[in-house]
């Protein structure tokens, strides 16, 4: 325990014994202690010192007919009685909890999915140490100690007790009260300390990891060896998250089994048939609004769409995809299906972007479909206007509304799908047999480093491409 802890906690005993603590700062000790083995320890054995020096046996010597009212005994039982009550209190809440060994509470679990965890995962489960392994949705944690966590799937978390966890992968924002300051989240290769703030961590199997404050102050122990760092409001510390985030690797994950993308037209029954962005002449890729040069996102195996705060300017993103419609020349189109999958981003916070609306829009000038996958920038991509206000969107009079889906808050798995009239219309109206669609998420985030939505390109190699569905006309 550190100096200033063990100071603060004397000073909490004294005014204990005085009976000089509020309702609200003795619901704040008794939370703390039963957390914290070693505050128990500290603070029982200032309550005992206090009671030792606060007893002047002198006055043992004394003739009983000469003590007076106002001498040592009164204030010796007032502080036996403070120190009674205080092991009264926290030595049952200490039992309590040595009895069943719980130290948190699920308290929310919003669309989750868990696959590996050791603990219950019902809302409400009350949880030992153990393993929790989200692989869909929100989840929160509430710790005895006050700290609270969200954790955004997909993300594995180890409770170790009522006041330290360790991260193993995936994201997190945790929201520590002032009588759980000290809380400690480990992740492979740091050490998070709060003192009673809020912020939001990434972290990977191999180490990297990303802090960043949104309330207060948090204290980053680096394993590897770098200096202590103290990170306030607004401050943040990445050591190669974002860059492994914003620079995936195409190859070499062999987590799960290698899909090839299909580079012909299917046969999907009746009537239906199907292509993906990696059929022909199909591309996909998406922009940002920033003034750089966008570093490959054409062979990403996702593309991004965000909605930024207007204190994020240069963070939104649009993705597009082109479809061939070769096969299809000289067919009447019927009915058209597009379906794209979700992919886990891990790029930003779940937790500040509520369920969210996306709008897919047809390119209407077919001399702008030629773009190239590796020349899509935000100075240059169709349907665009890089100085217009609304940035997340196409530029208004270039494109038609095809429609819209959701994506509810937490979920980064599955697929979306748009159907209607309007989709078959905007391809029966094609001449140039090339279809440019544009995909934008008009939901905004709430905070800043909201949640990026990504969706599978043709460059993914376990995910489906972007899939259009056709059903021609017999």
């Amino acid at each position: 325990m550190k100096p200033a802890d063990q100071f603060r906690l004397l000073e909490l005993s004294e005014r204990y014994g005085d009976e000089k603590l509020s309702s609200e700062e003795t619901a704040a000790l008794e939370a703390e202690l039963r957390g914290s083995p070693e505050a128990r320890e500290f603070f029982a054995k200032a309550l005992y010192q206090r009671a030792e020096l606060s007893f002047d046996d002198s006055w043992h010597t004394q003739p009983v007919a000469e003590i007076k009212p106002s001498s040592k005994p009164a204030w010796w039982r007032h502080a036996i009685t403070a120190a009674a009550a205080a092991c009264m209190t926290f030595g049952f809440v200490w039992l309590q909890n040595t009895r069943d060994g719980t130290v948190a509470t699920l308290v929310r679990a919003q669309q989750c999915q868990w696959a590996g965890s050791s603990l219950p995962t019902v809302e409400g489960a009350r949880l030992k140490p153990g393993m929790l392994d989200l692989i869909e949705g929100l989840a929160v944690l509430r710790f005895d100690s006050g700290a609270e966590l969200v954790l955004e799937a997909p993300a594995t978390v180890e409770v170790l007790d009522g006041m330290n966890c360790k991260l193993r992968r995936g994201t997190l924002v945790a929201e520590v009260p002032p009588q759980a300051k000290g809380f400690s989240i480990d992740t492979k290769d740091a050490k998070v300390i709060d003192w009673g703030t809020k912020f939001g961590l990434s972290a990977g199997e191999d180490g990297k990891y990303l802090v960043q404050v949104l309330e207060g102050l948090v204290e980053v122990d680096d394993k590897t060896g770098s200096a202590t760092t103290k990170l306030e409001k607004g401050q943040r510390v990445d050591r190669g998250w974002s860059h492994s985030q914003m620079h995936p690797a195409t190859d070499g994950d062999d987590s799960e089994p290698s899909l090839r993308q299909p580079a012909v037209v299917m046969d999907a029954g009746d009537g239906w048939q199907a292509i993906t962005t990696a059929f022909g002449r199909g591309k996909d890729s998406y922009i940002q609004s920033s003034e750089k040069t966008p570093q490959g996102f054409g062979a990403h195996p996702f593309f991004r769409v965000k909605h930024s705060r207007d204190s994020k300017p240069d963070l939104n993103r649009k993705g597009y995809i082109a479809f061939d419609l070769s096969k299809f020349s000289g067919r009447e189109i019927e009915d058209a299906e597009l379906v794209l999958t979700i992919e886990p981003s891990e790029l930003g916070f779940a937790s500040f972007v509520p369920d969210s609306t996306f709008a897919v829009y047809g390119v209407l000038d077919e001399s702008e479909d030629a773009w190239e996958e590796g020349g899509l920038s935000w100075q240059h991509a169709p349907a665009h206007d890089p100085a217009q206000a609304d940035r997340h969107l196409p530029a208004v009079g270039k494109v038609k509304l095809l429609g819209k889906f959701e994506i509810a808050q937490g979920i980064n798995r599955g697929t979306r799908k748009l159907r209607g009239k309007d989709l078959a219309d905007f391809l029966k109206a094609d001449t140039n047999q090339i279809a440019t669609l544009v995909i934008c998420r008009e939901t905004s985030e709430t905070q800043d480093s909201g949640l990026v939505h990504a969706f599978a390109t043709k460059e993914n190699g376990t995910r489906s491409a972007p899939m259009l569905r056709v059903k021609l006309r017999p």
